[in-house]
């Protein structure tokens, strides 16, 4: 807005001035008038000039009154063009600066990003030494576990052999008339065995277990003669206590009858504690009552085997099947079972009996189980020829 309305008045006043240099001219032209001793055309002329050059003046007289920017553009252009020119210089140091502190910030970003990557290097290296650490110290308790339990297990088998020092005196102090070196037990012998039952809760599992140790140190009391003193009672067998309790864990775990034998570790001699280990088989039906177990034809002519030799081979083999099927046998004798001689001379009887060819048979007297024993009951039955 100040710029048009500059205009208009510069407009109105060159117009104004023209006018009057006009009039002044036409009025010089009619009178003849002379200035300087000019003619009057060039006096015209002069003040035509003149005019023009007033209006000139006042032109730029009021645009510098008017405008700032007139005034500066009039008179300090000269100056602004230097301040323009320092300000140029001062760009392009400024831009040189400023490029150089990008490169050095670009150098710094550099080192930030490796500074960076060595800080995640060193912070994987930390994590993975705190993992070790944390296993390092895992292992560490698991190893002061160990040795605690083991400190205790120390002093549990040293508490143990004491106790088994204290049986030991007591037991050769109880035992007289006895000879020095004879051997009561054999290793592997069995000391006792019952059937434990499967299904049953831990305590009623620890009364089972209890019976048994009894009954066997009852057992190896016998063996040696000793009577037993509920006022003073002997311990003549020894059974390491976690062997005990593996033989009672088992039990909680089993859902059936099992059949527990304890048995000598080694040959055991008078005046010692009998070192027992537990033998422990799940106590399976095998045979039911009335089963035939074994079958043979047999023919006692004149050149023929002897009734005898024949009934005795004839158990062998119902032993050798009766271990074949799962039955327990003795460890010392390998035998399963027992016939009375009455049972024999019954059998025997019935062989003479046929002159001839007969077929034999055993059959299961009760129901048979790993336990055993084997009782079986015998048929000779005729062939006829």
């Amino acid at each position: 807005m100040v710029g048009i309305r500059l205009i208009i008045i510069m407009a109105i006043v060159g117009g104004l001035i023209a006018y009057l240099a006009d009039k002044m001219g036409s009025k010089i032209g009619k009178k003849r008038m002379s200035v300087f001793g000019l003619r009057p055309k060039h006096t015209s002329i002069l003040l035509t000039v003149l005019g023009g050059t007033i209006i000139a003046v006042l032109t730029i007289s009021v645009m510098a009154i008017a405008s700032q920017s007139a005034r500066t553009a009039l008179f300090g252009m000269e100056k602004i063009q230097q301040e323009l020119k320092l300000l140029n210089q001062e760009k392009a140091d400024t831009t040189a600066a400023l490029e150089q502190a990008k490169g050095k910030v670009n150098e710094q970003n550099k080192k930030i990003s490796e500074l960076d990557a060595k800080i995640q290097e060193a912070v994987a290296e930390n994590d993975a030494m705190e993992i070790k650490l944390a296993q390092v110290n895992d292992m560490y308790s698991q190893a002061q576990n160990e040795v605690n339990s083991l400190t205790h297990s120390k002093l549990q088998l040293t508490n143990e052999i004491d106790e088994l020092e204290k049986t030991t005196e007591a037991l050769r102090k109880g035992i007289i008339n006895m000879r020095e070196g004879q051997v009561y037990y054999r290793a592997g012998e069995v000391v006792f065995a019952g059937i434990m039952r499967g299904g049953l809760k831990h305590e009623e599992n620890m009364i089972q277990m209890n019976w048994l140790l009894q009954n066997a140190n009852e057992a190896a009391l016998q063996r040696l003669g000793v009577i037993h003193d509920e006022q003073k009672p002997l311990q003549a067998i020894w059974i390491g206590k976690n062997v005990v309790d593996n033989a009672v864990a088992r039990l909680d775990k089993s859902k059936g009858n099992m059949l527990f034998r304890i048995r000598a570790v080694a040959n055991i001699i008078v005046g010692e504690l009998a070192v027992c280990d537990i033998e422990m088989v799940d106590n399976q039906f095998i045979y039911p009552d009335g089963t035939l177990i074994f079958s043979e034809q047999y023919n006692l002519g004149n050149n023929g085997p002897s009734y005898e030799s024949v009934l005795m081979e004839f158990l062998t083999q119902i032993n050798h099947n009766a271990v074949k099927a799962g039955v327990l046998p003795d460890p010392m004798t390998g035998k399963v079972g027992s016939m009375d001689a009455a049972t024999m001379i019954e059998a025997a009887n019935s062989m003479r009996r046929t002159k001839g060819s007969f077929i034999l048979r055993a059959y299961a007297k009760g129901d048979i189980t790993t336990a055993g024993p084997v009782r079986v009951r015998l048929e000779v039955v005729p062939v006829n020829e």
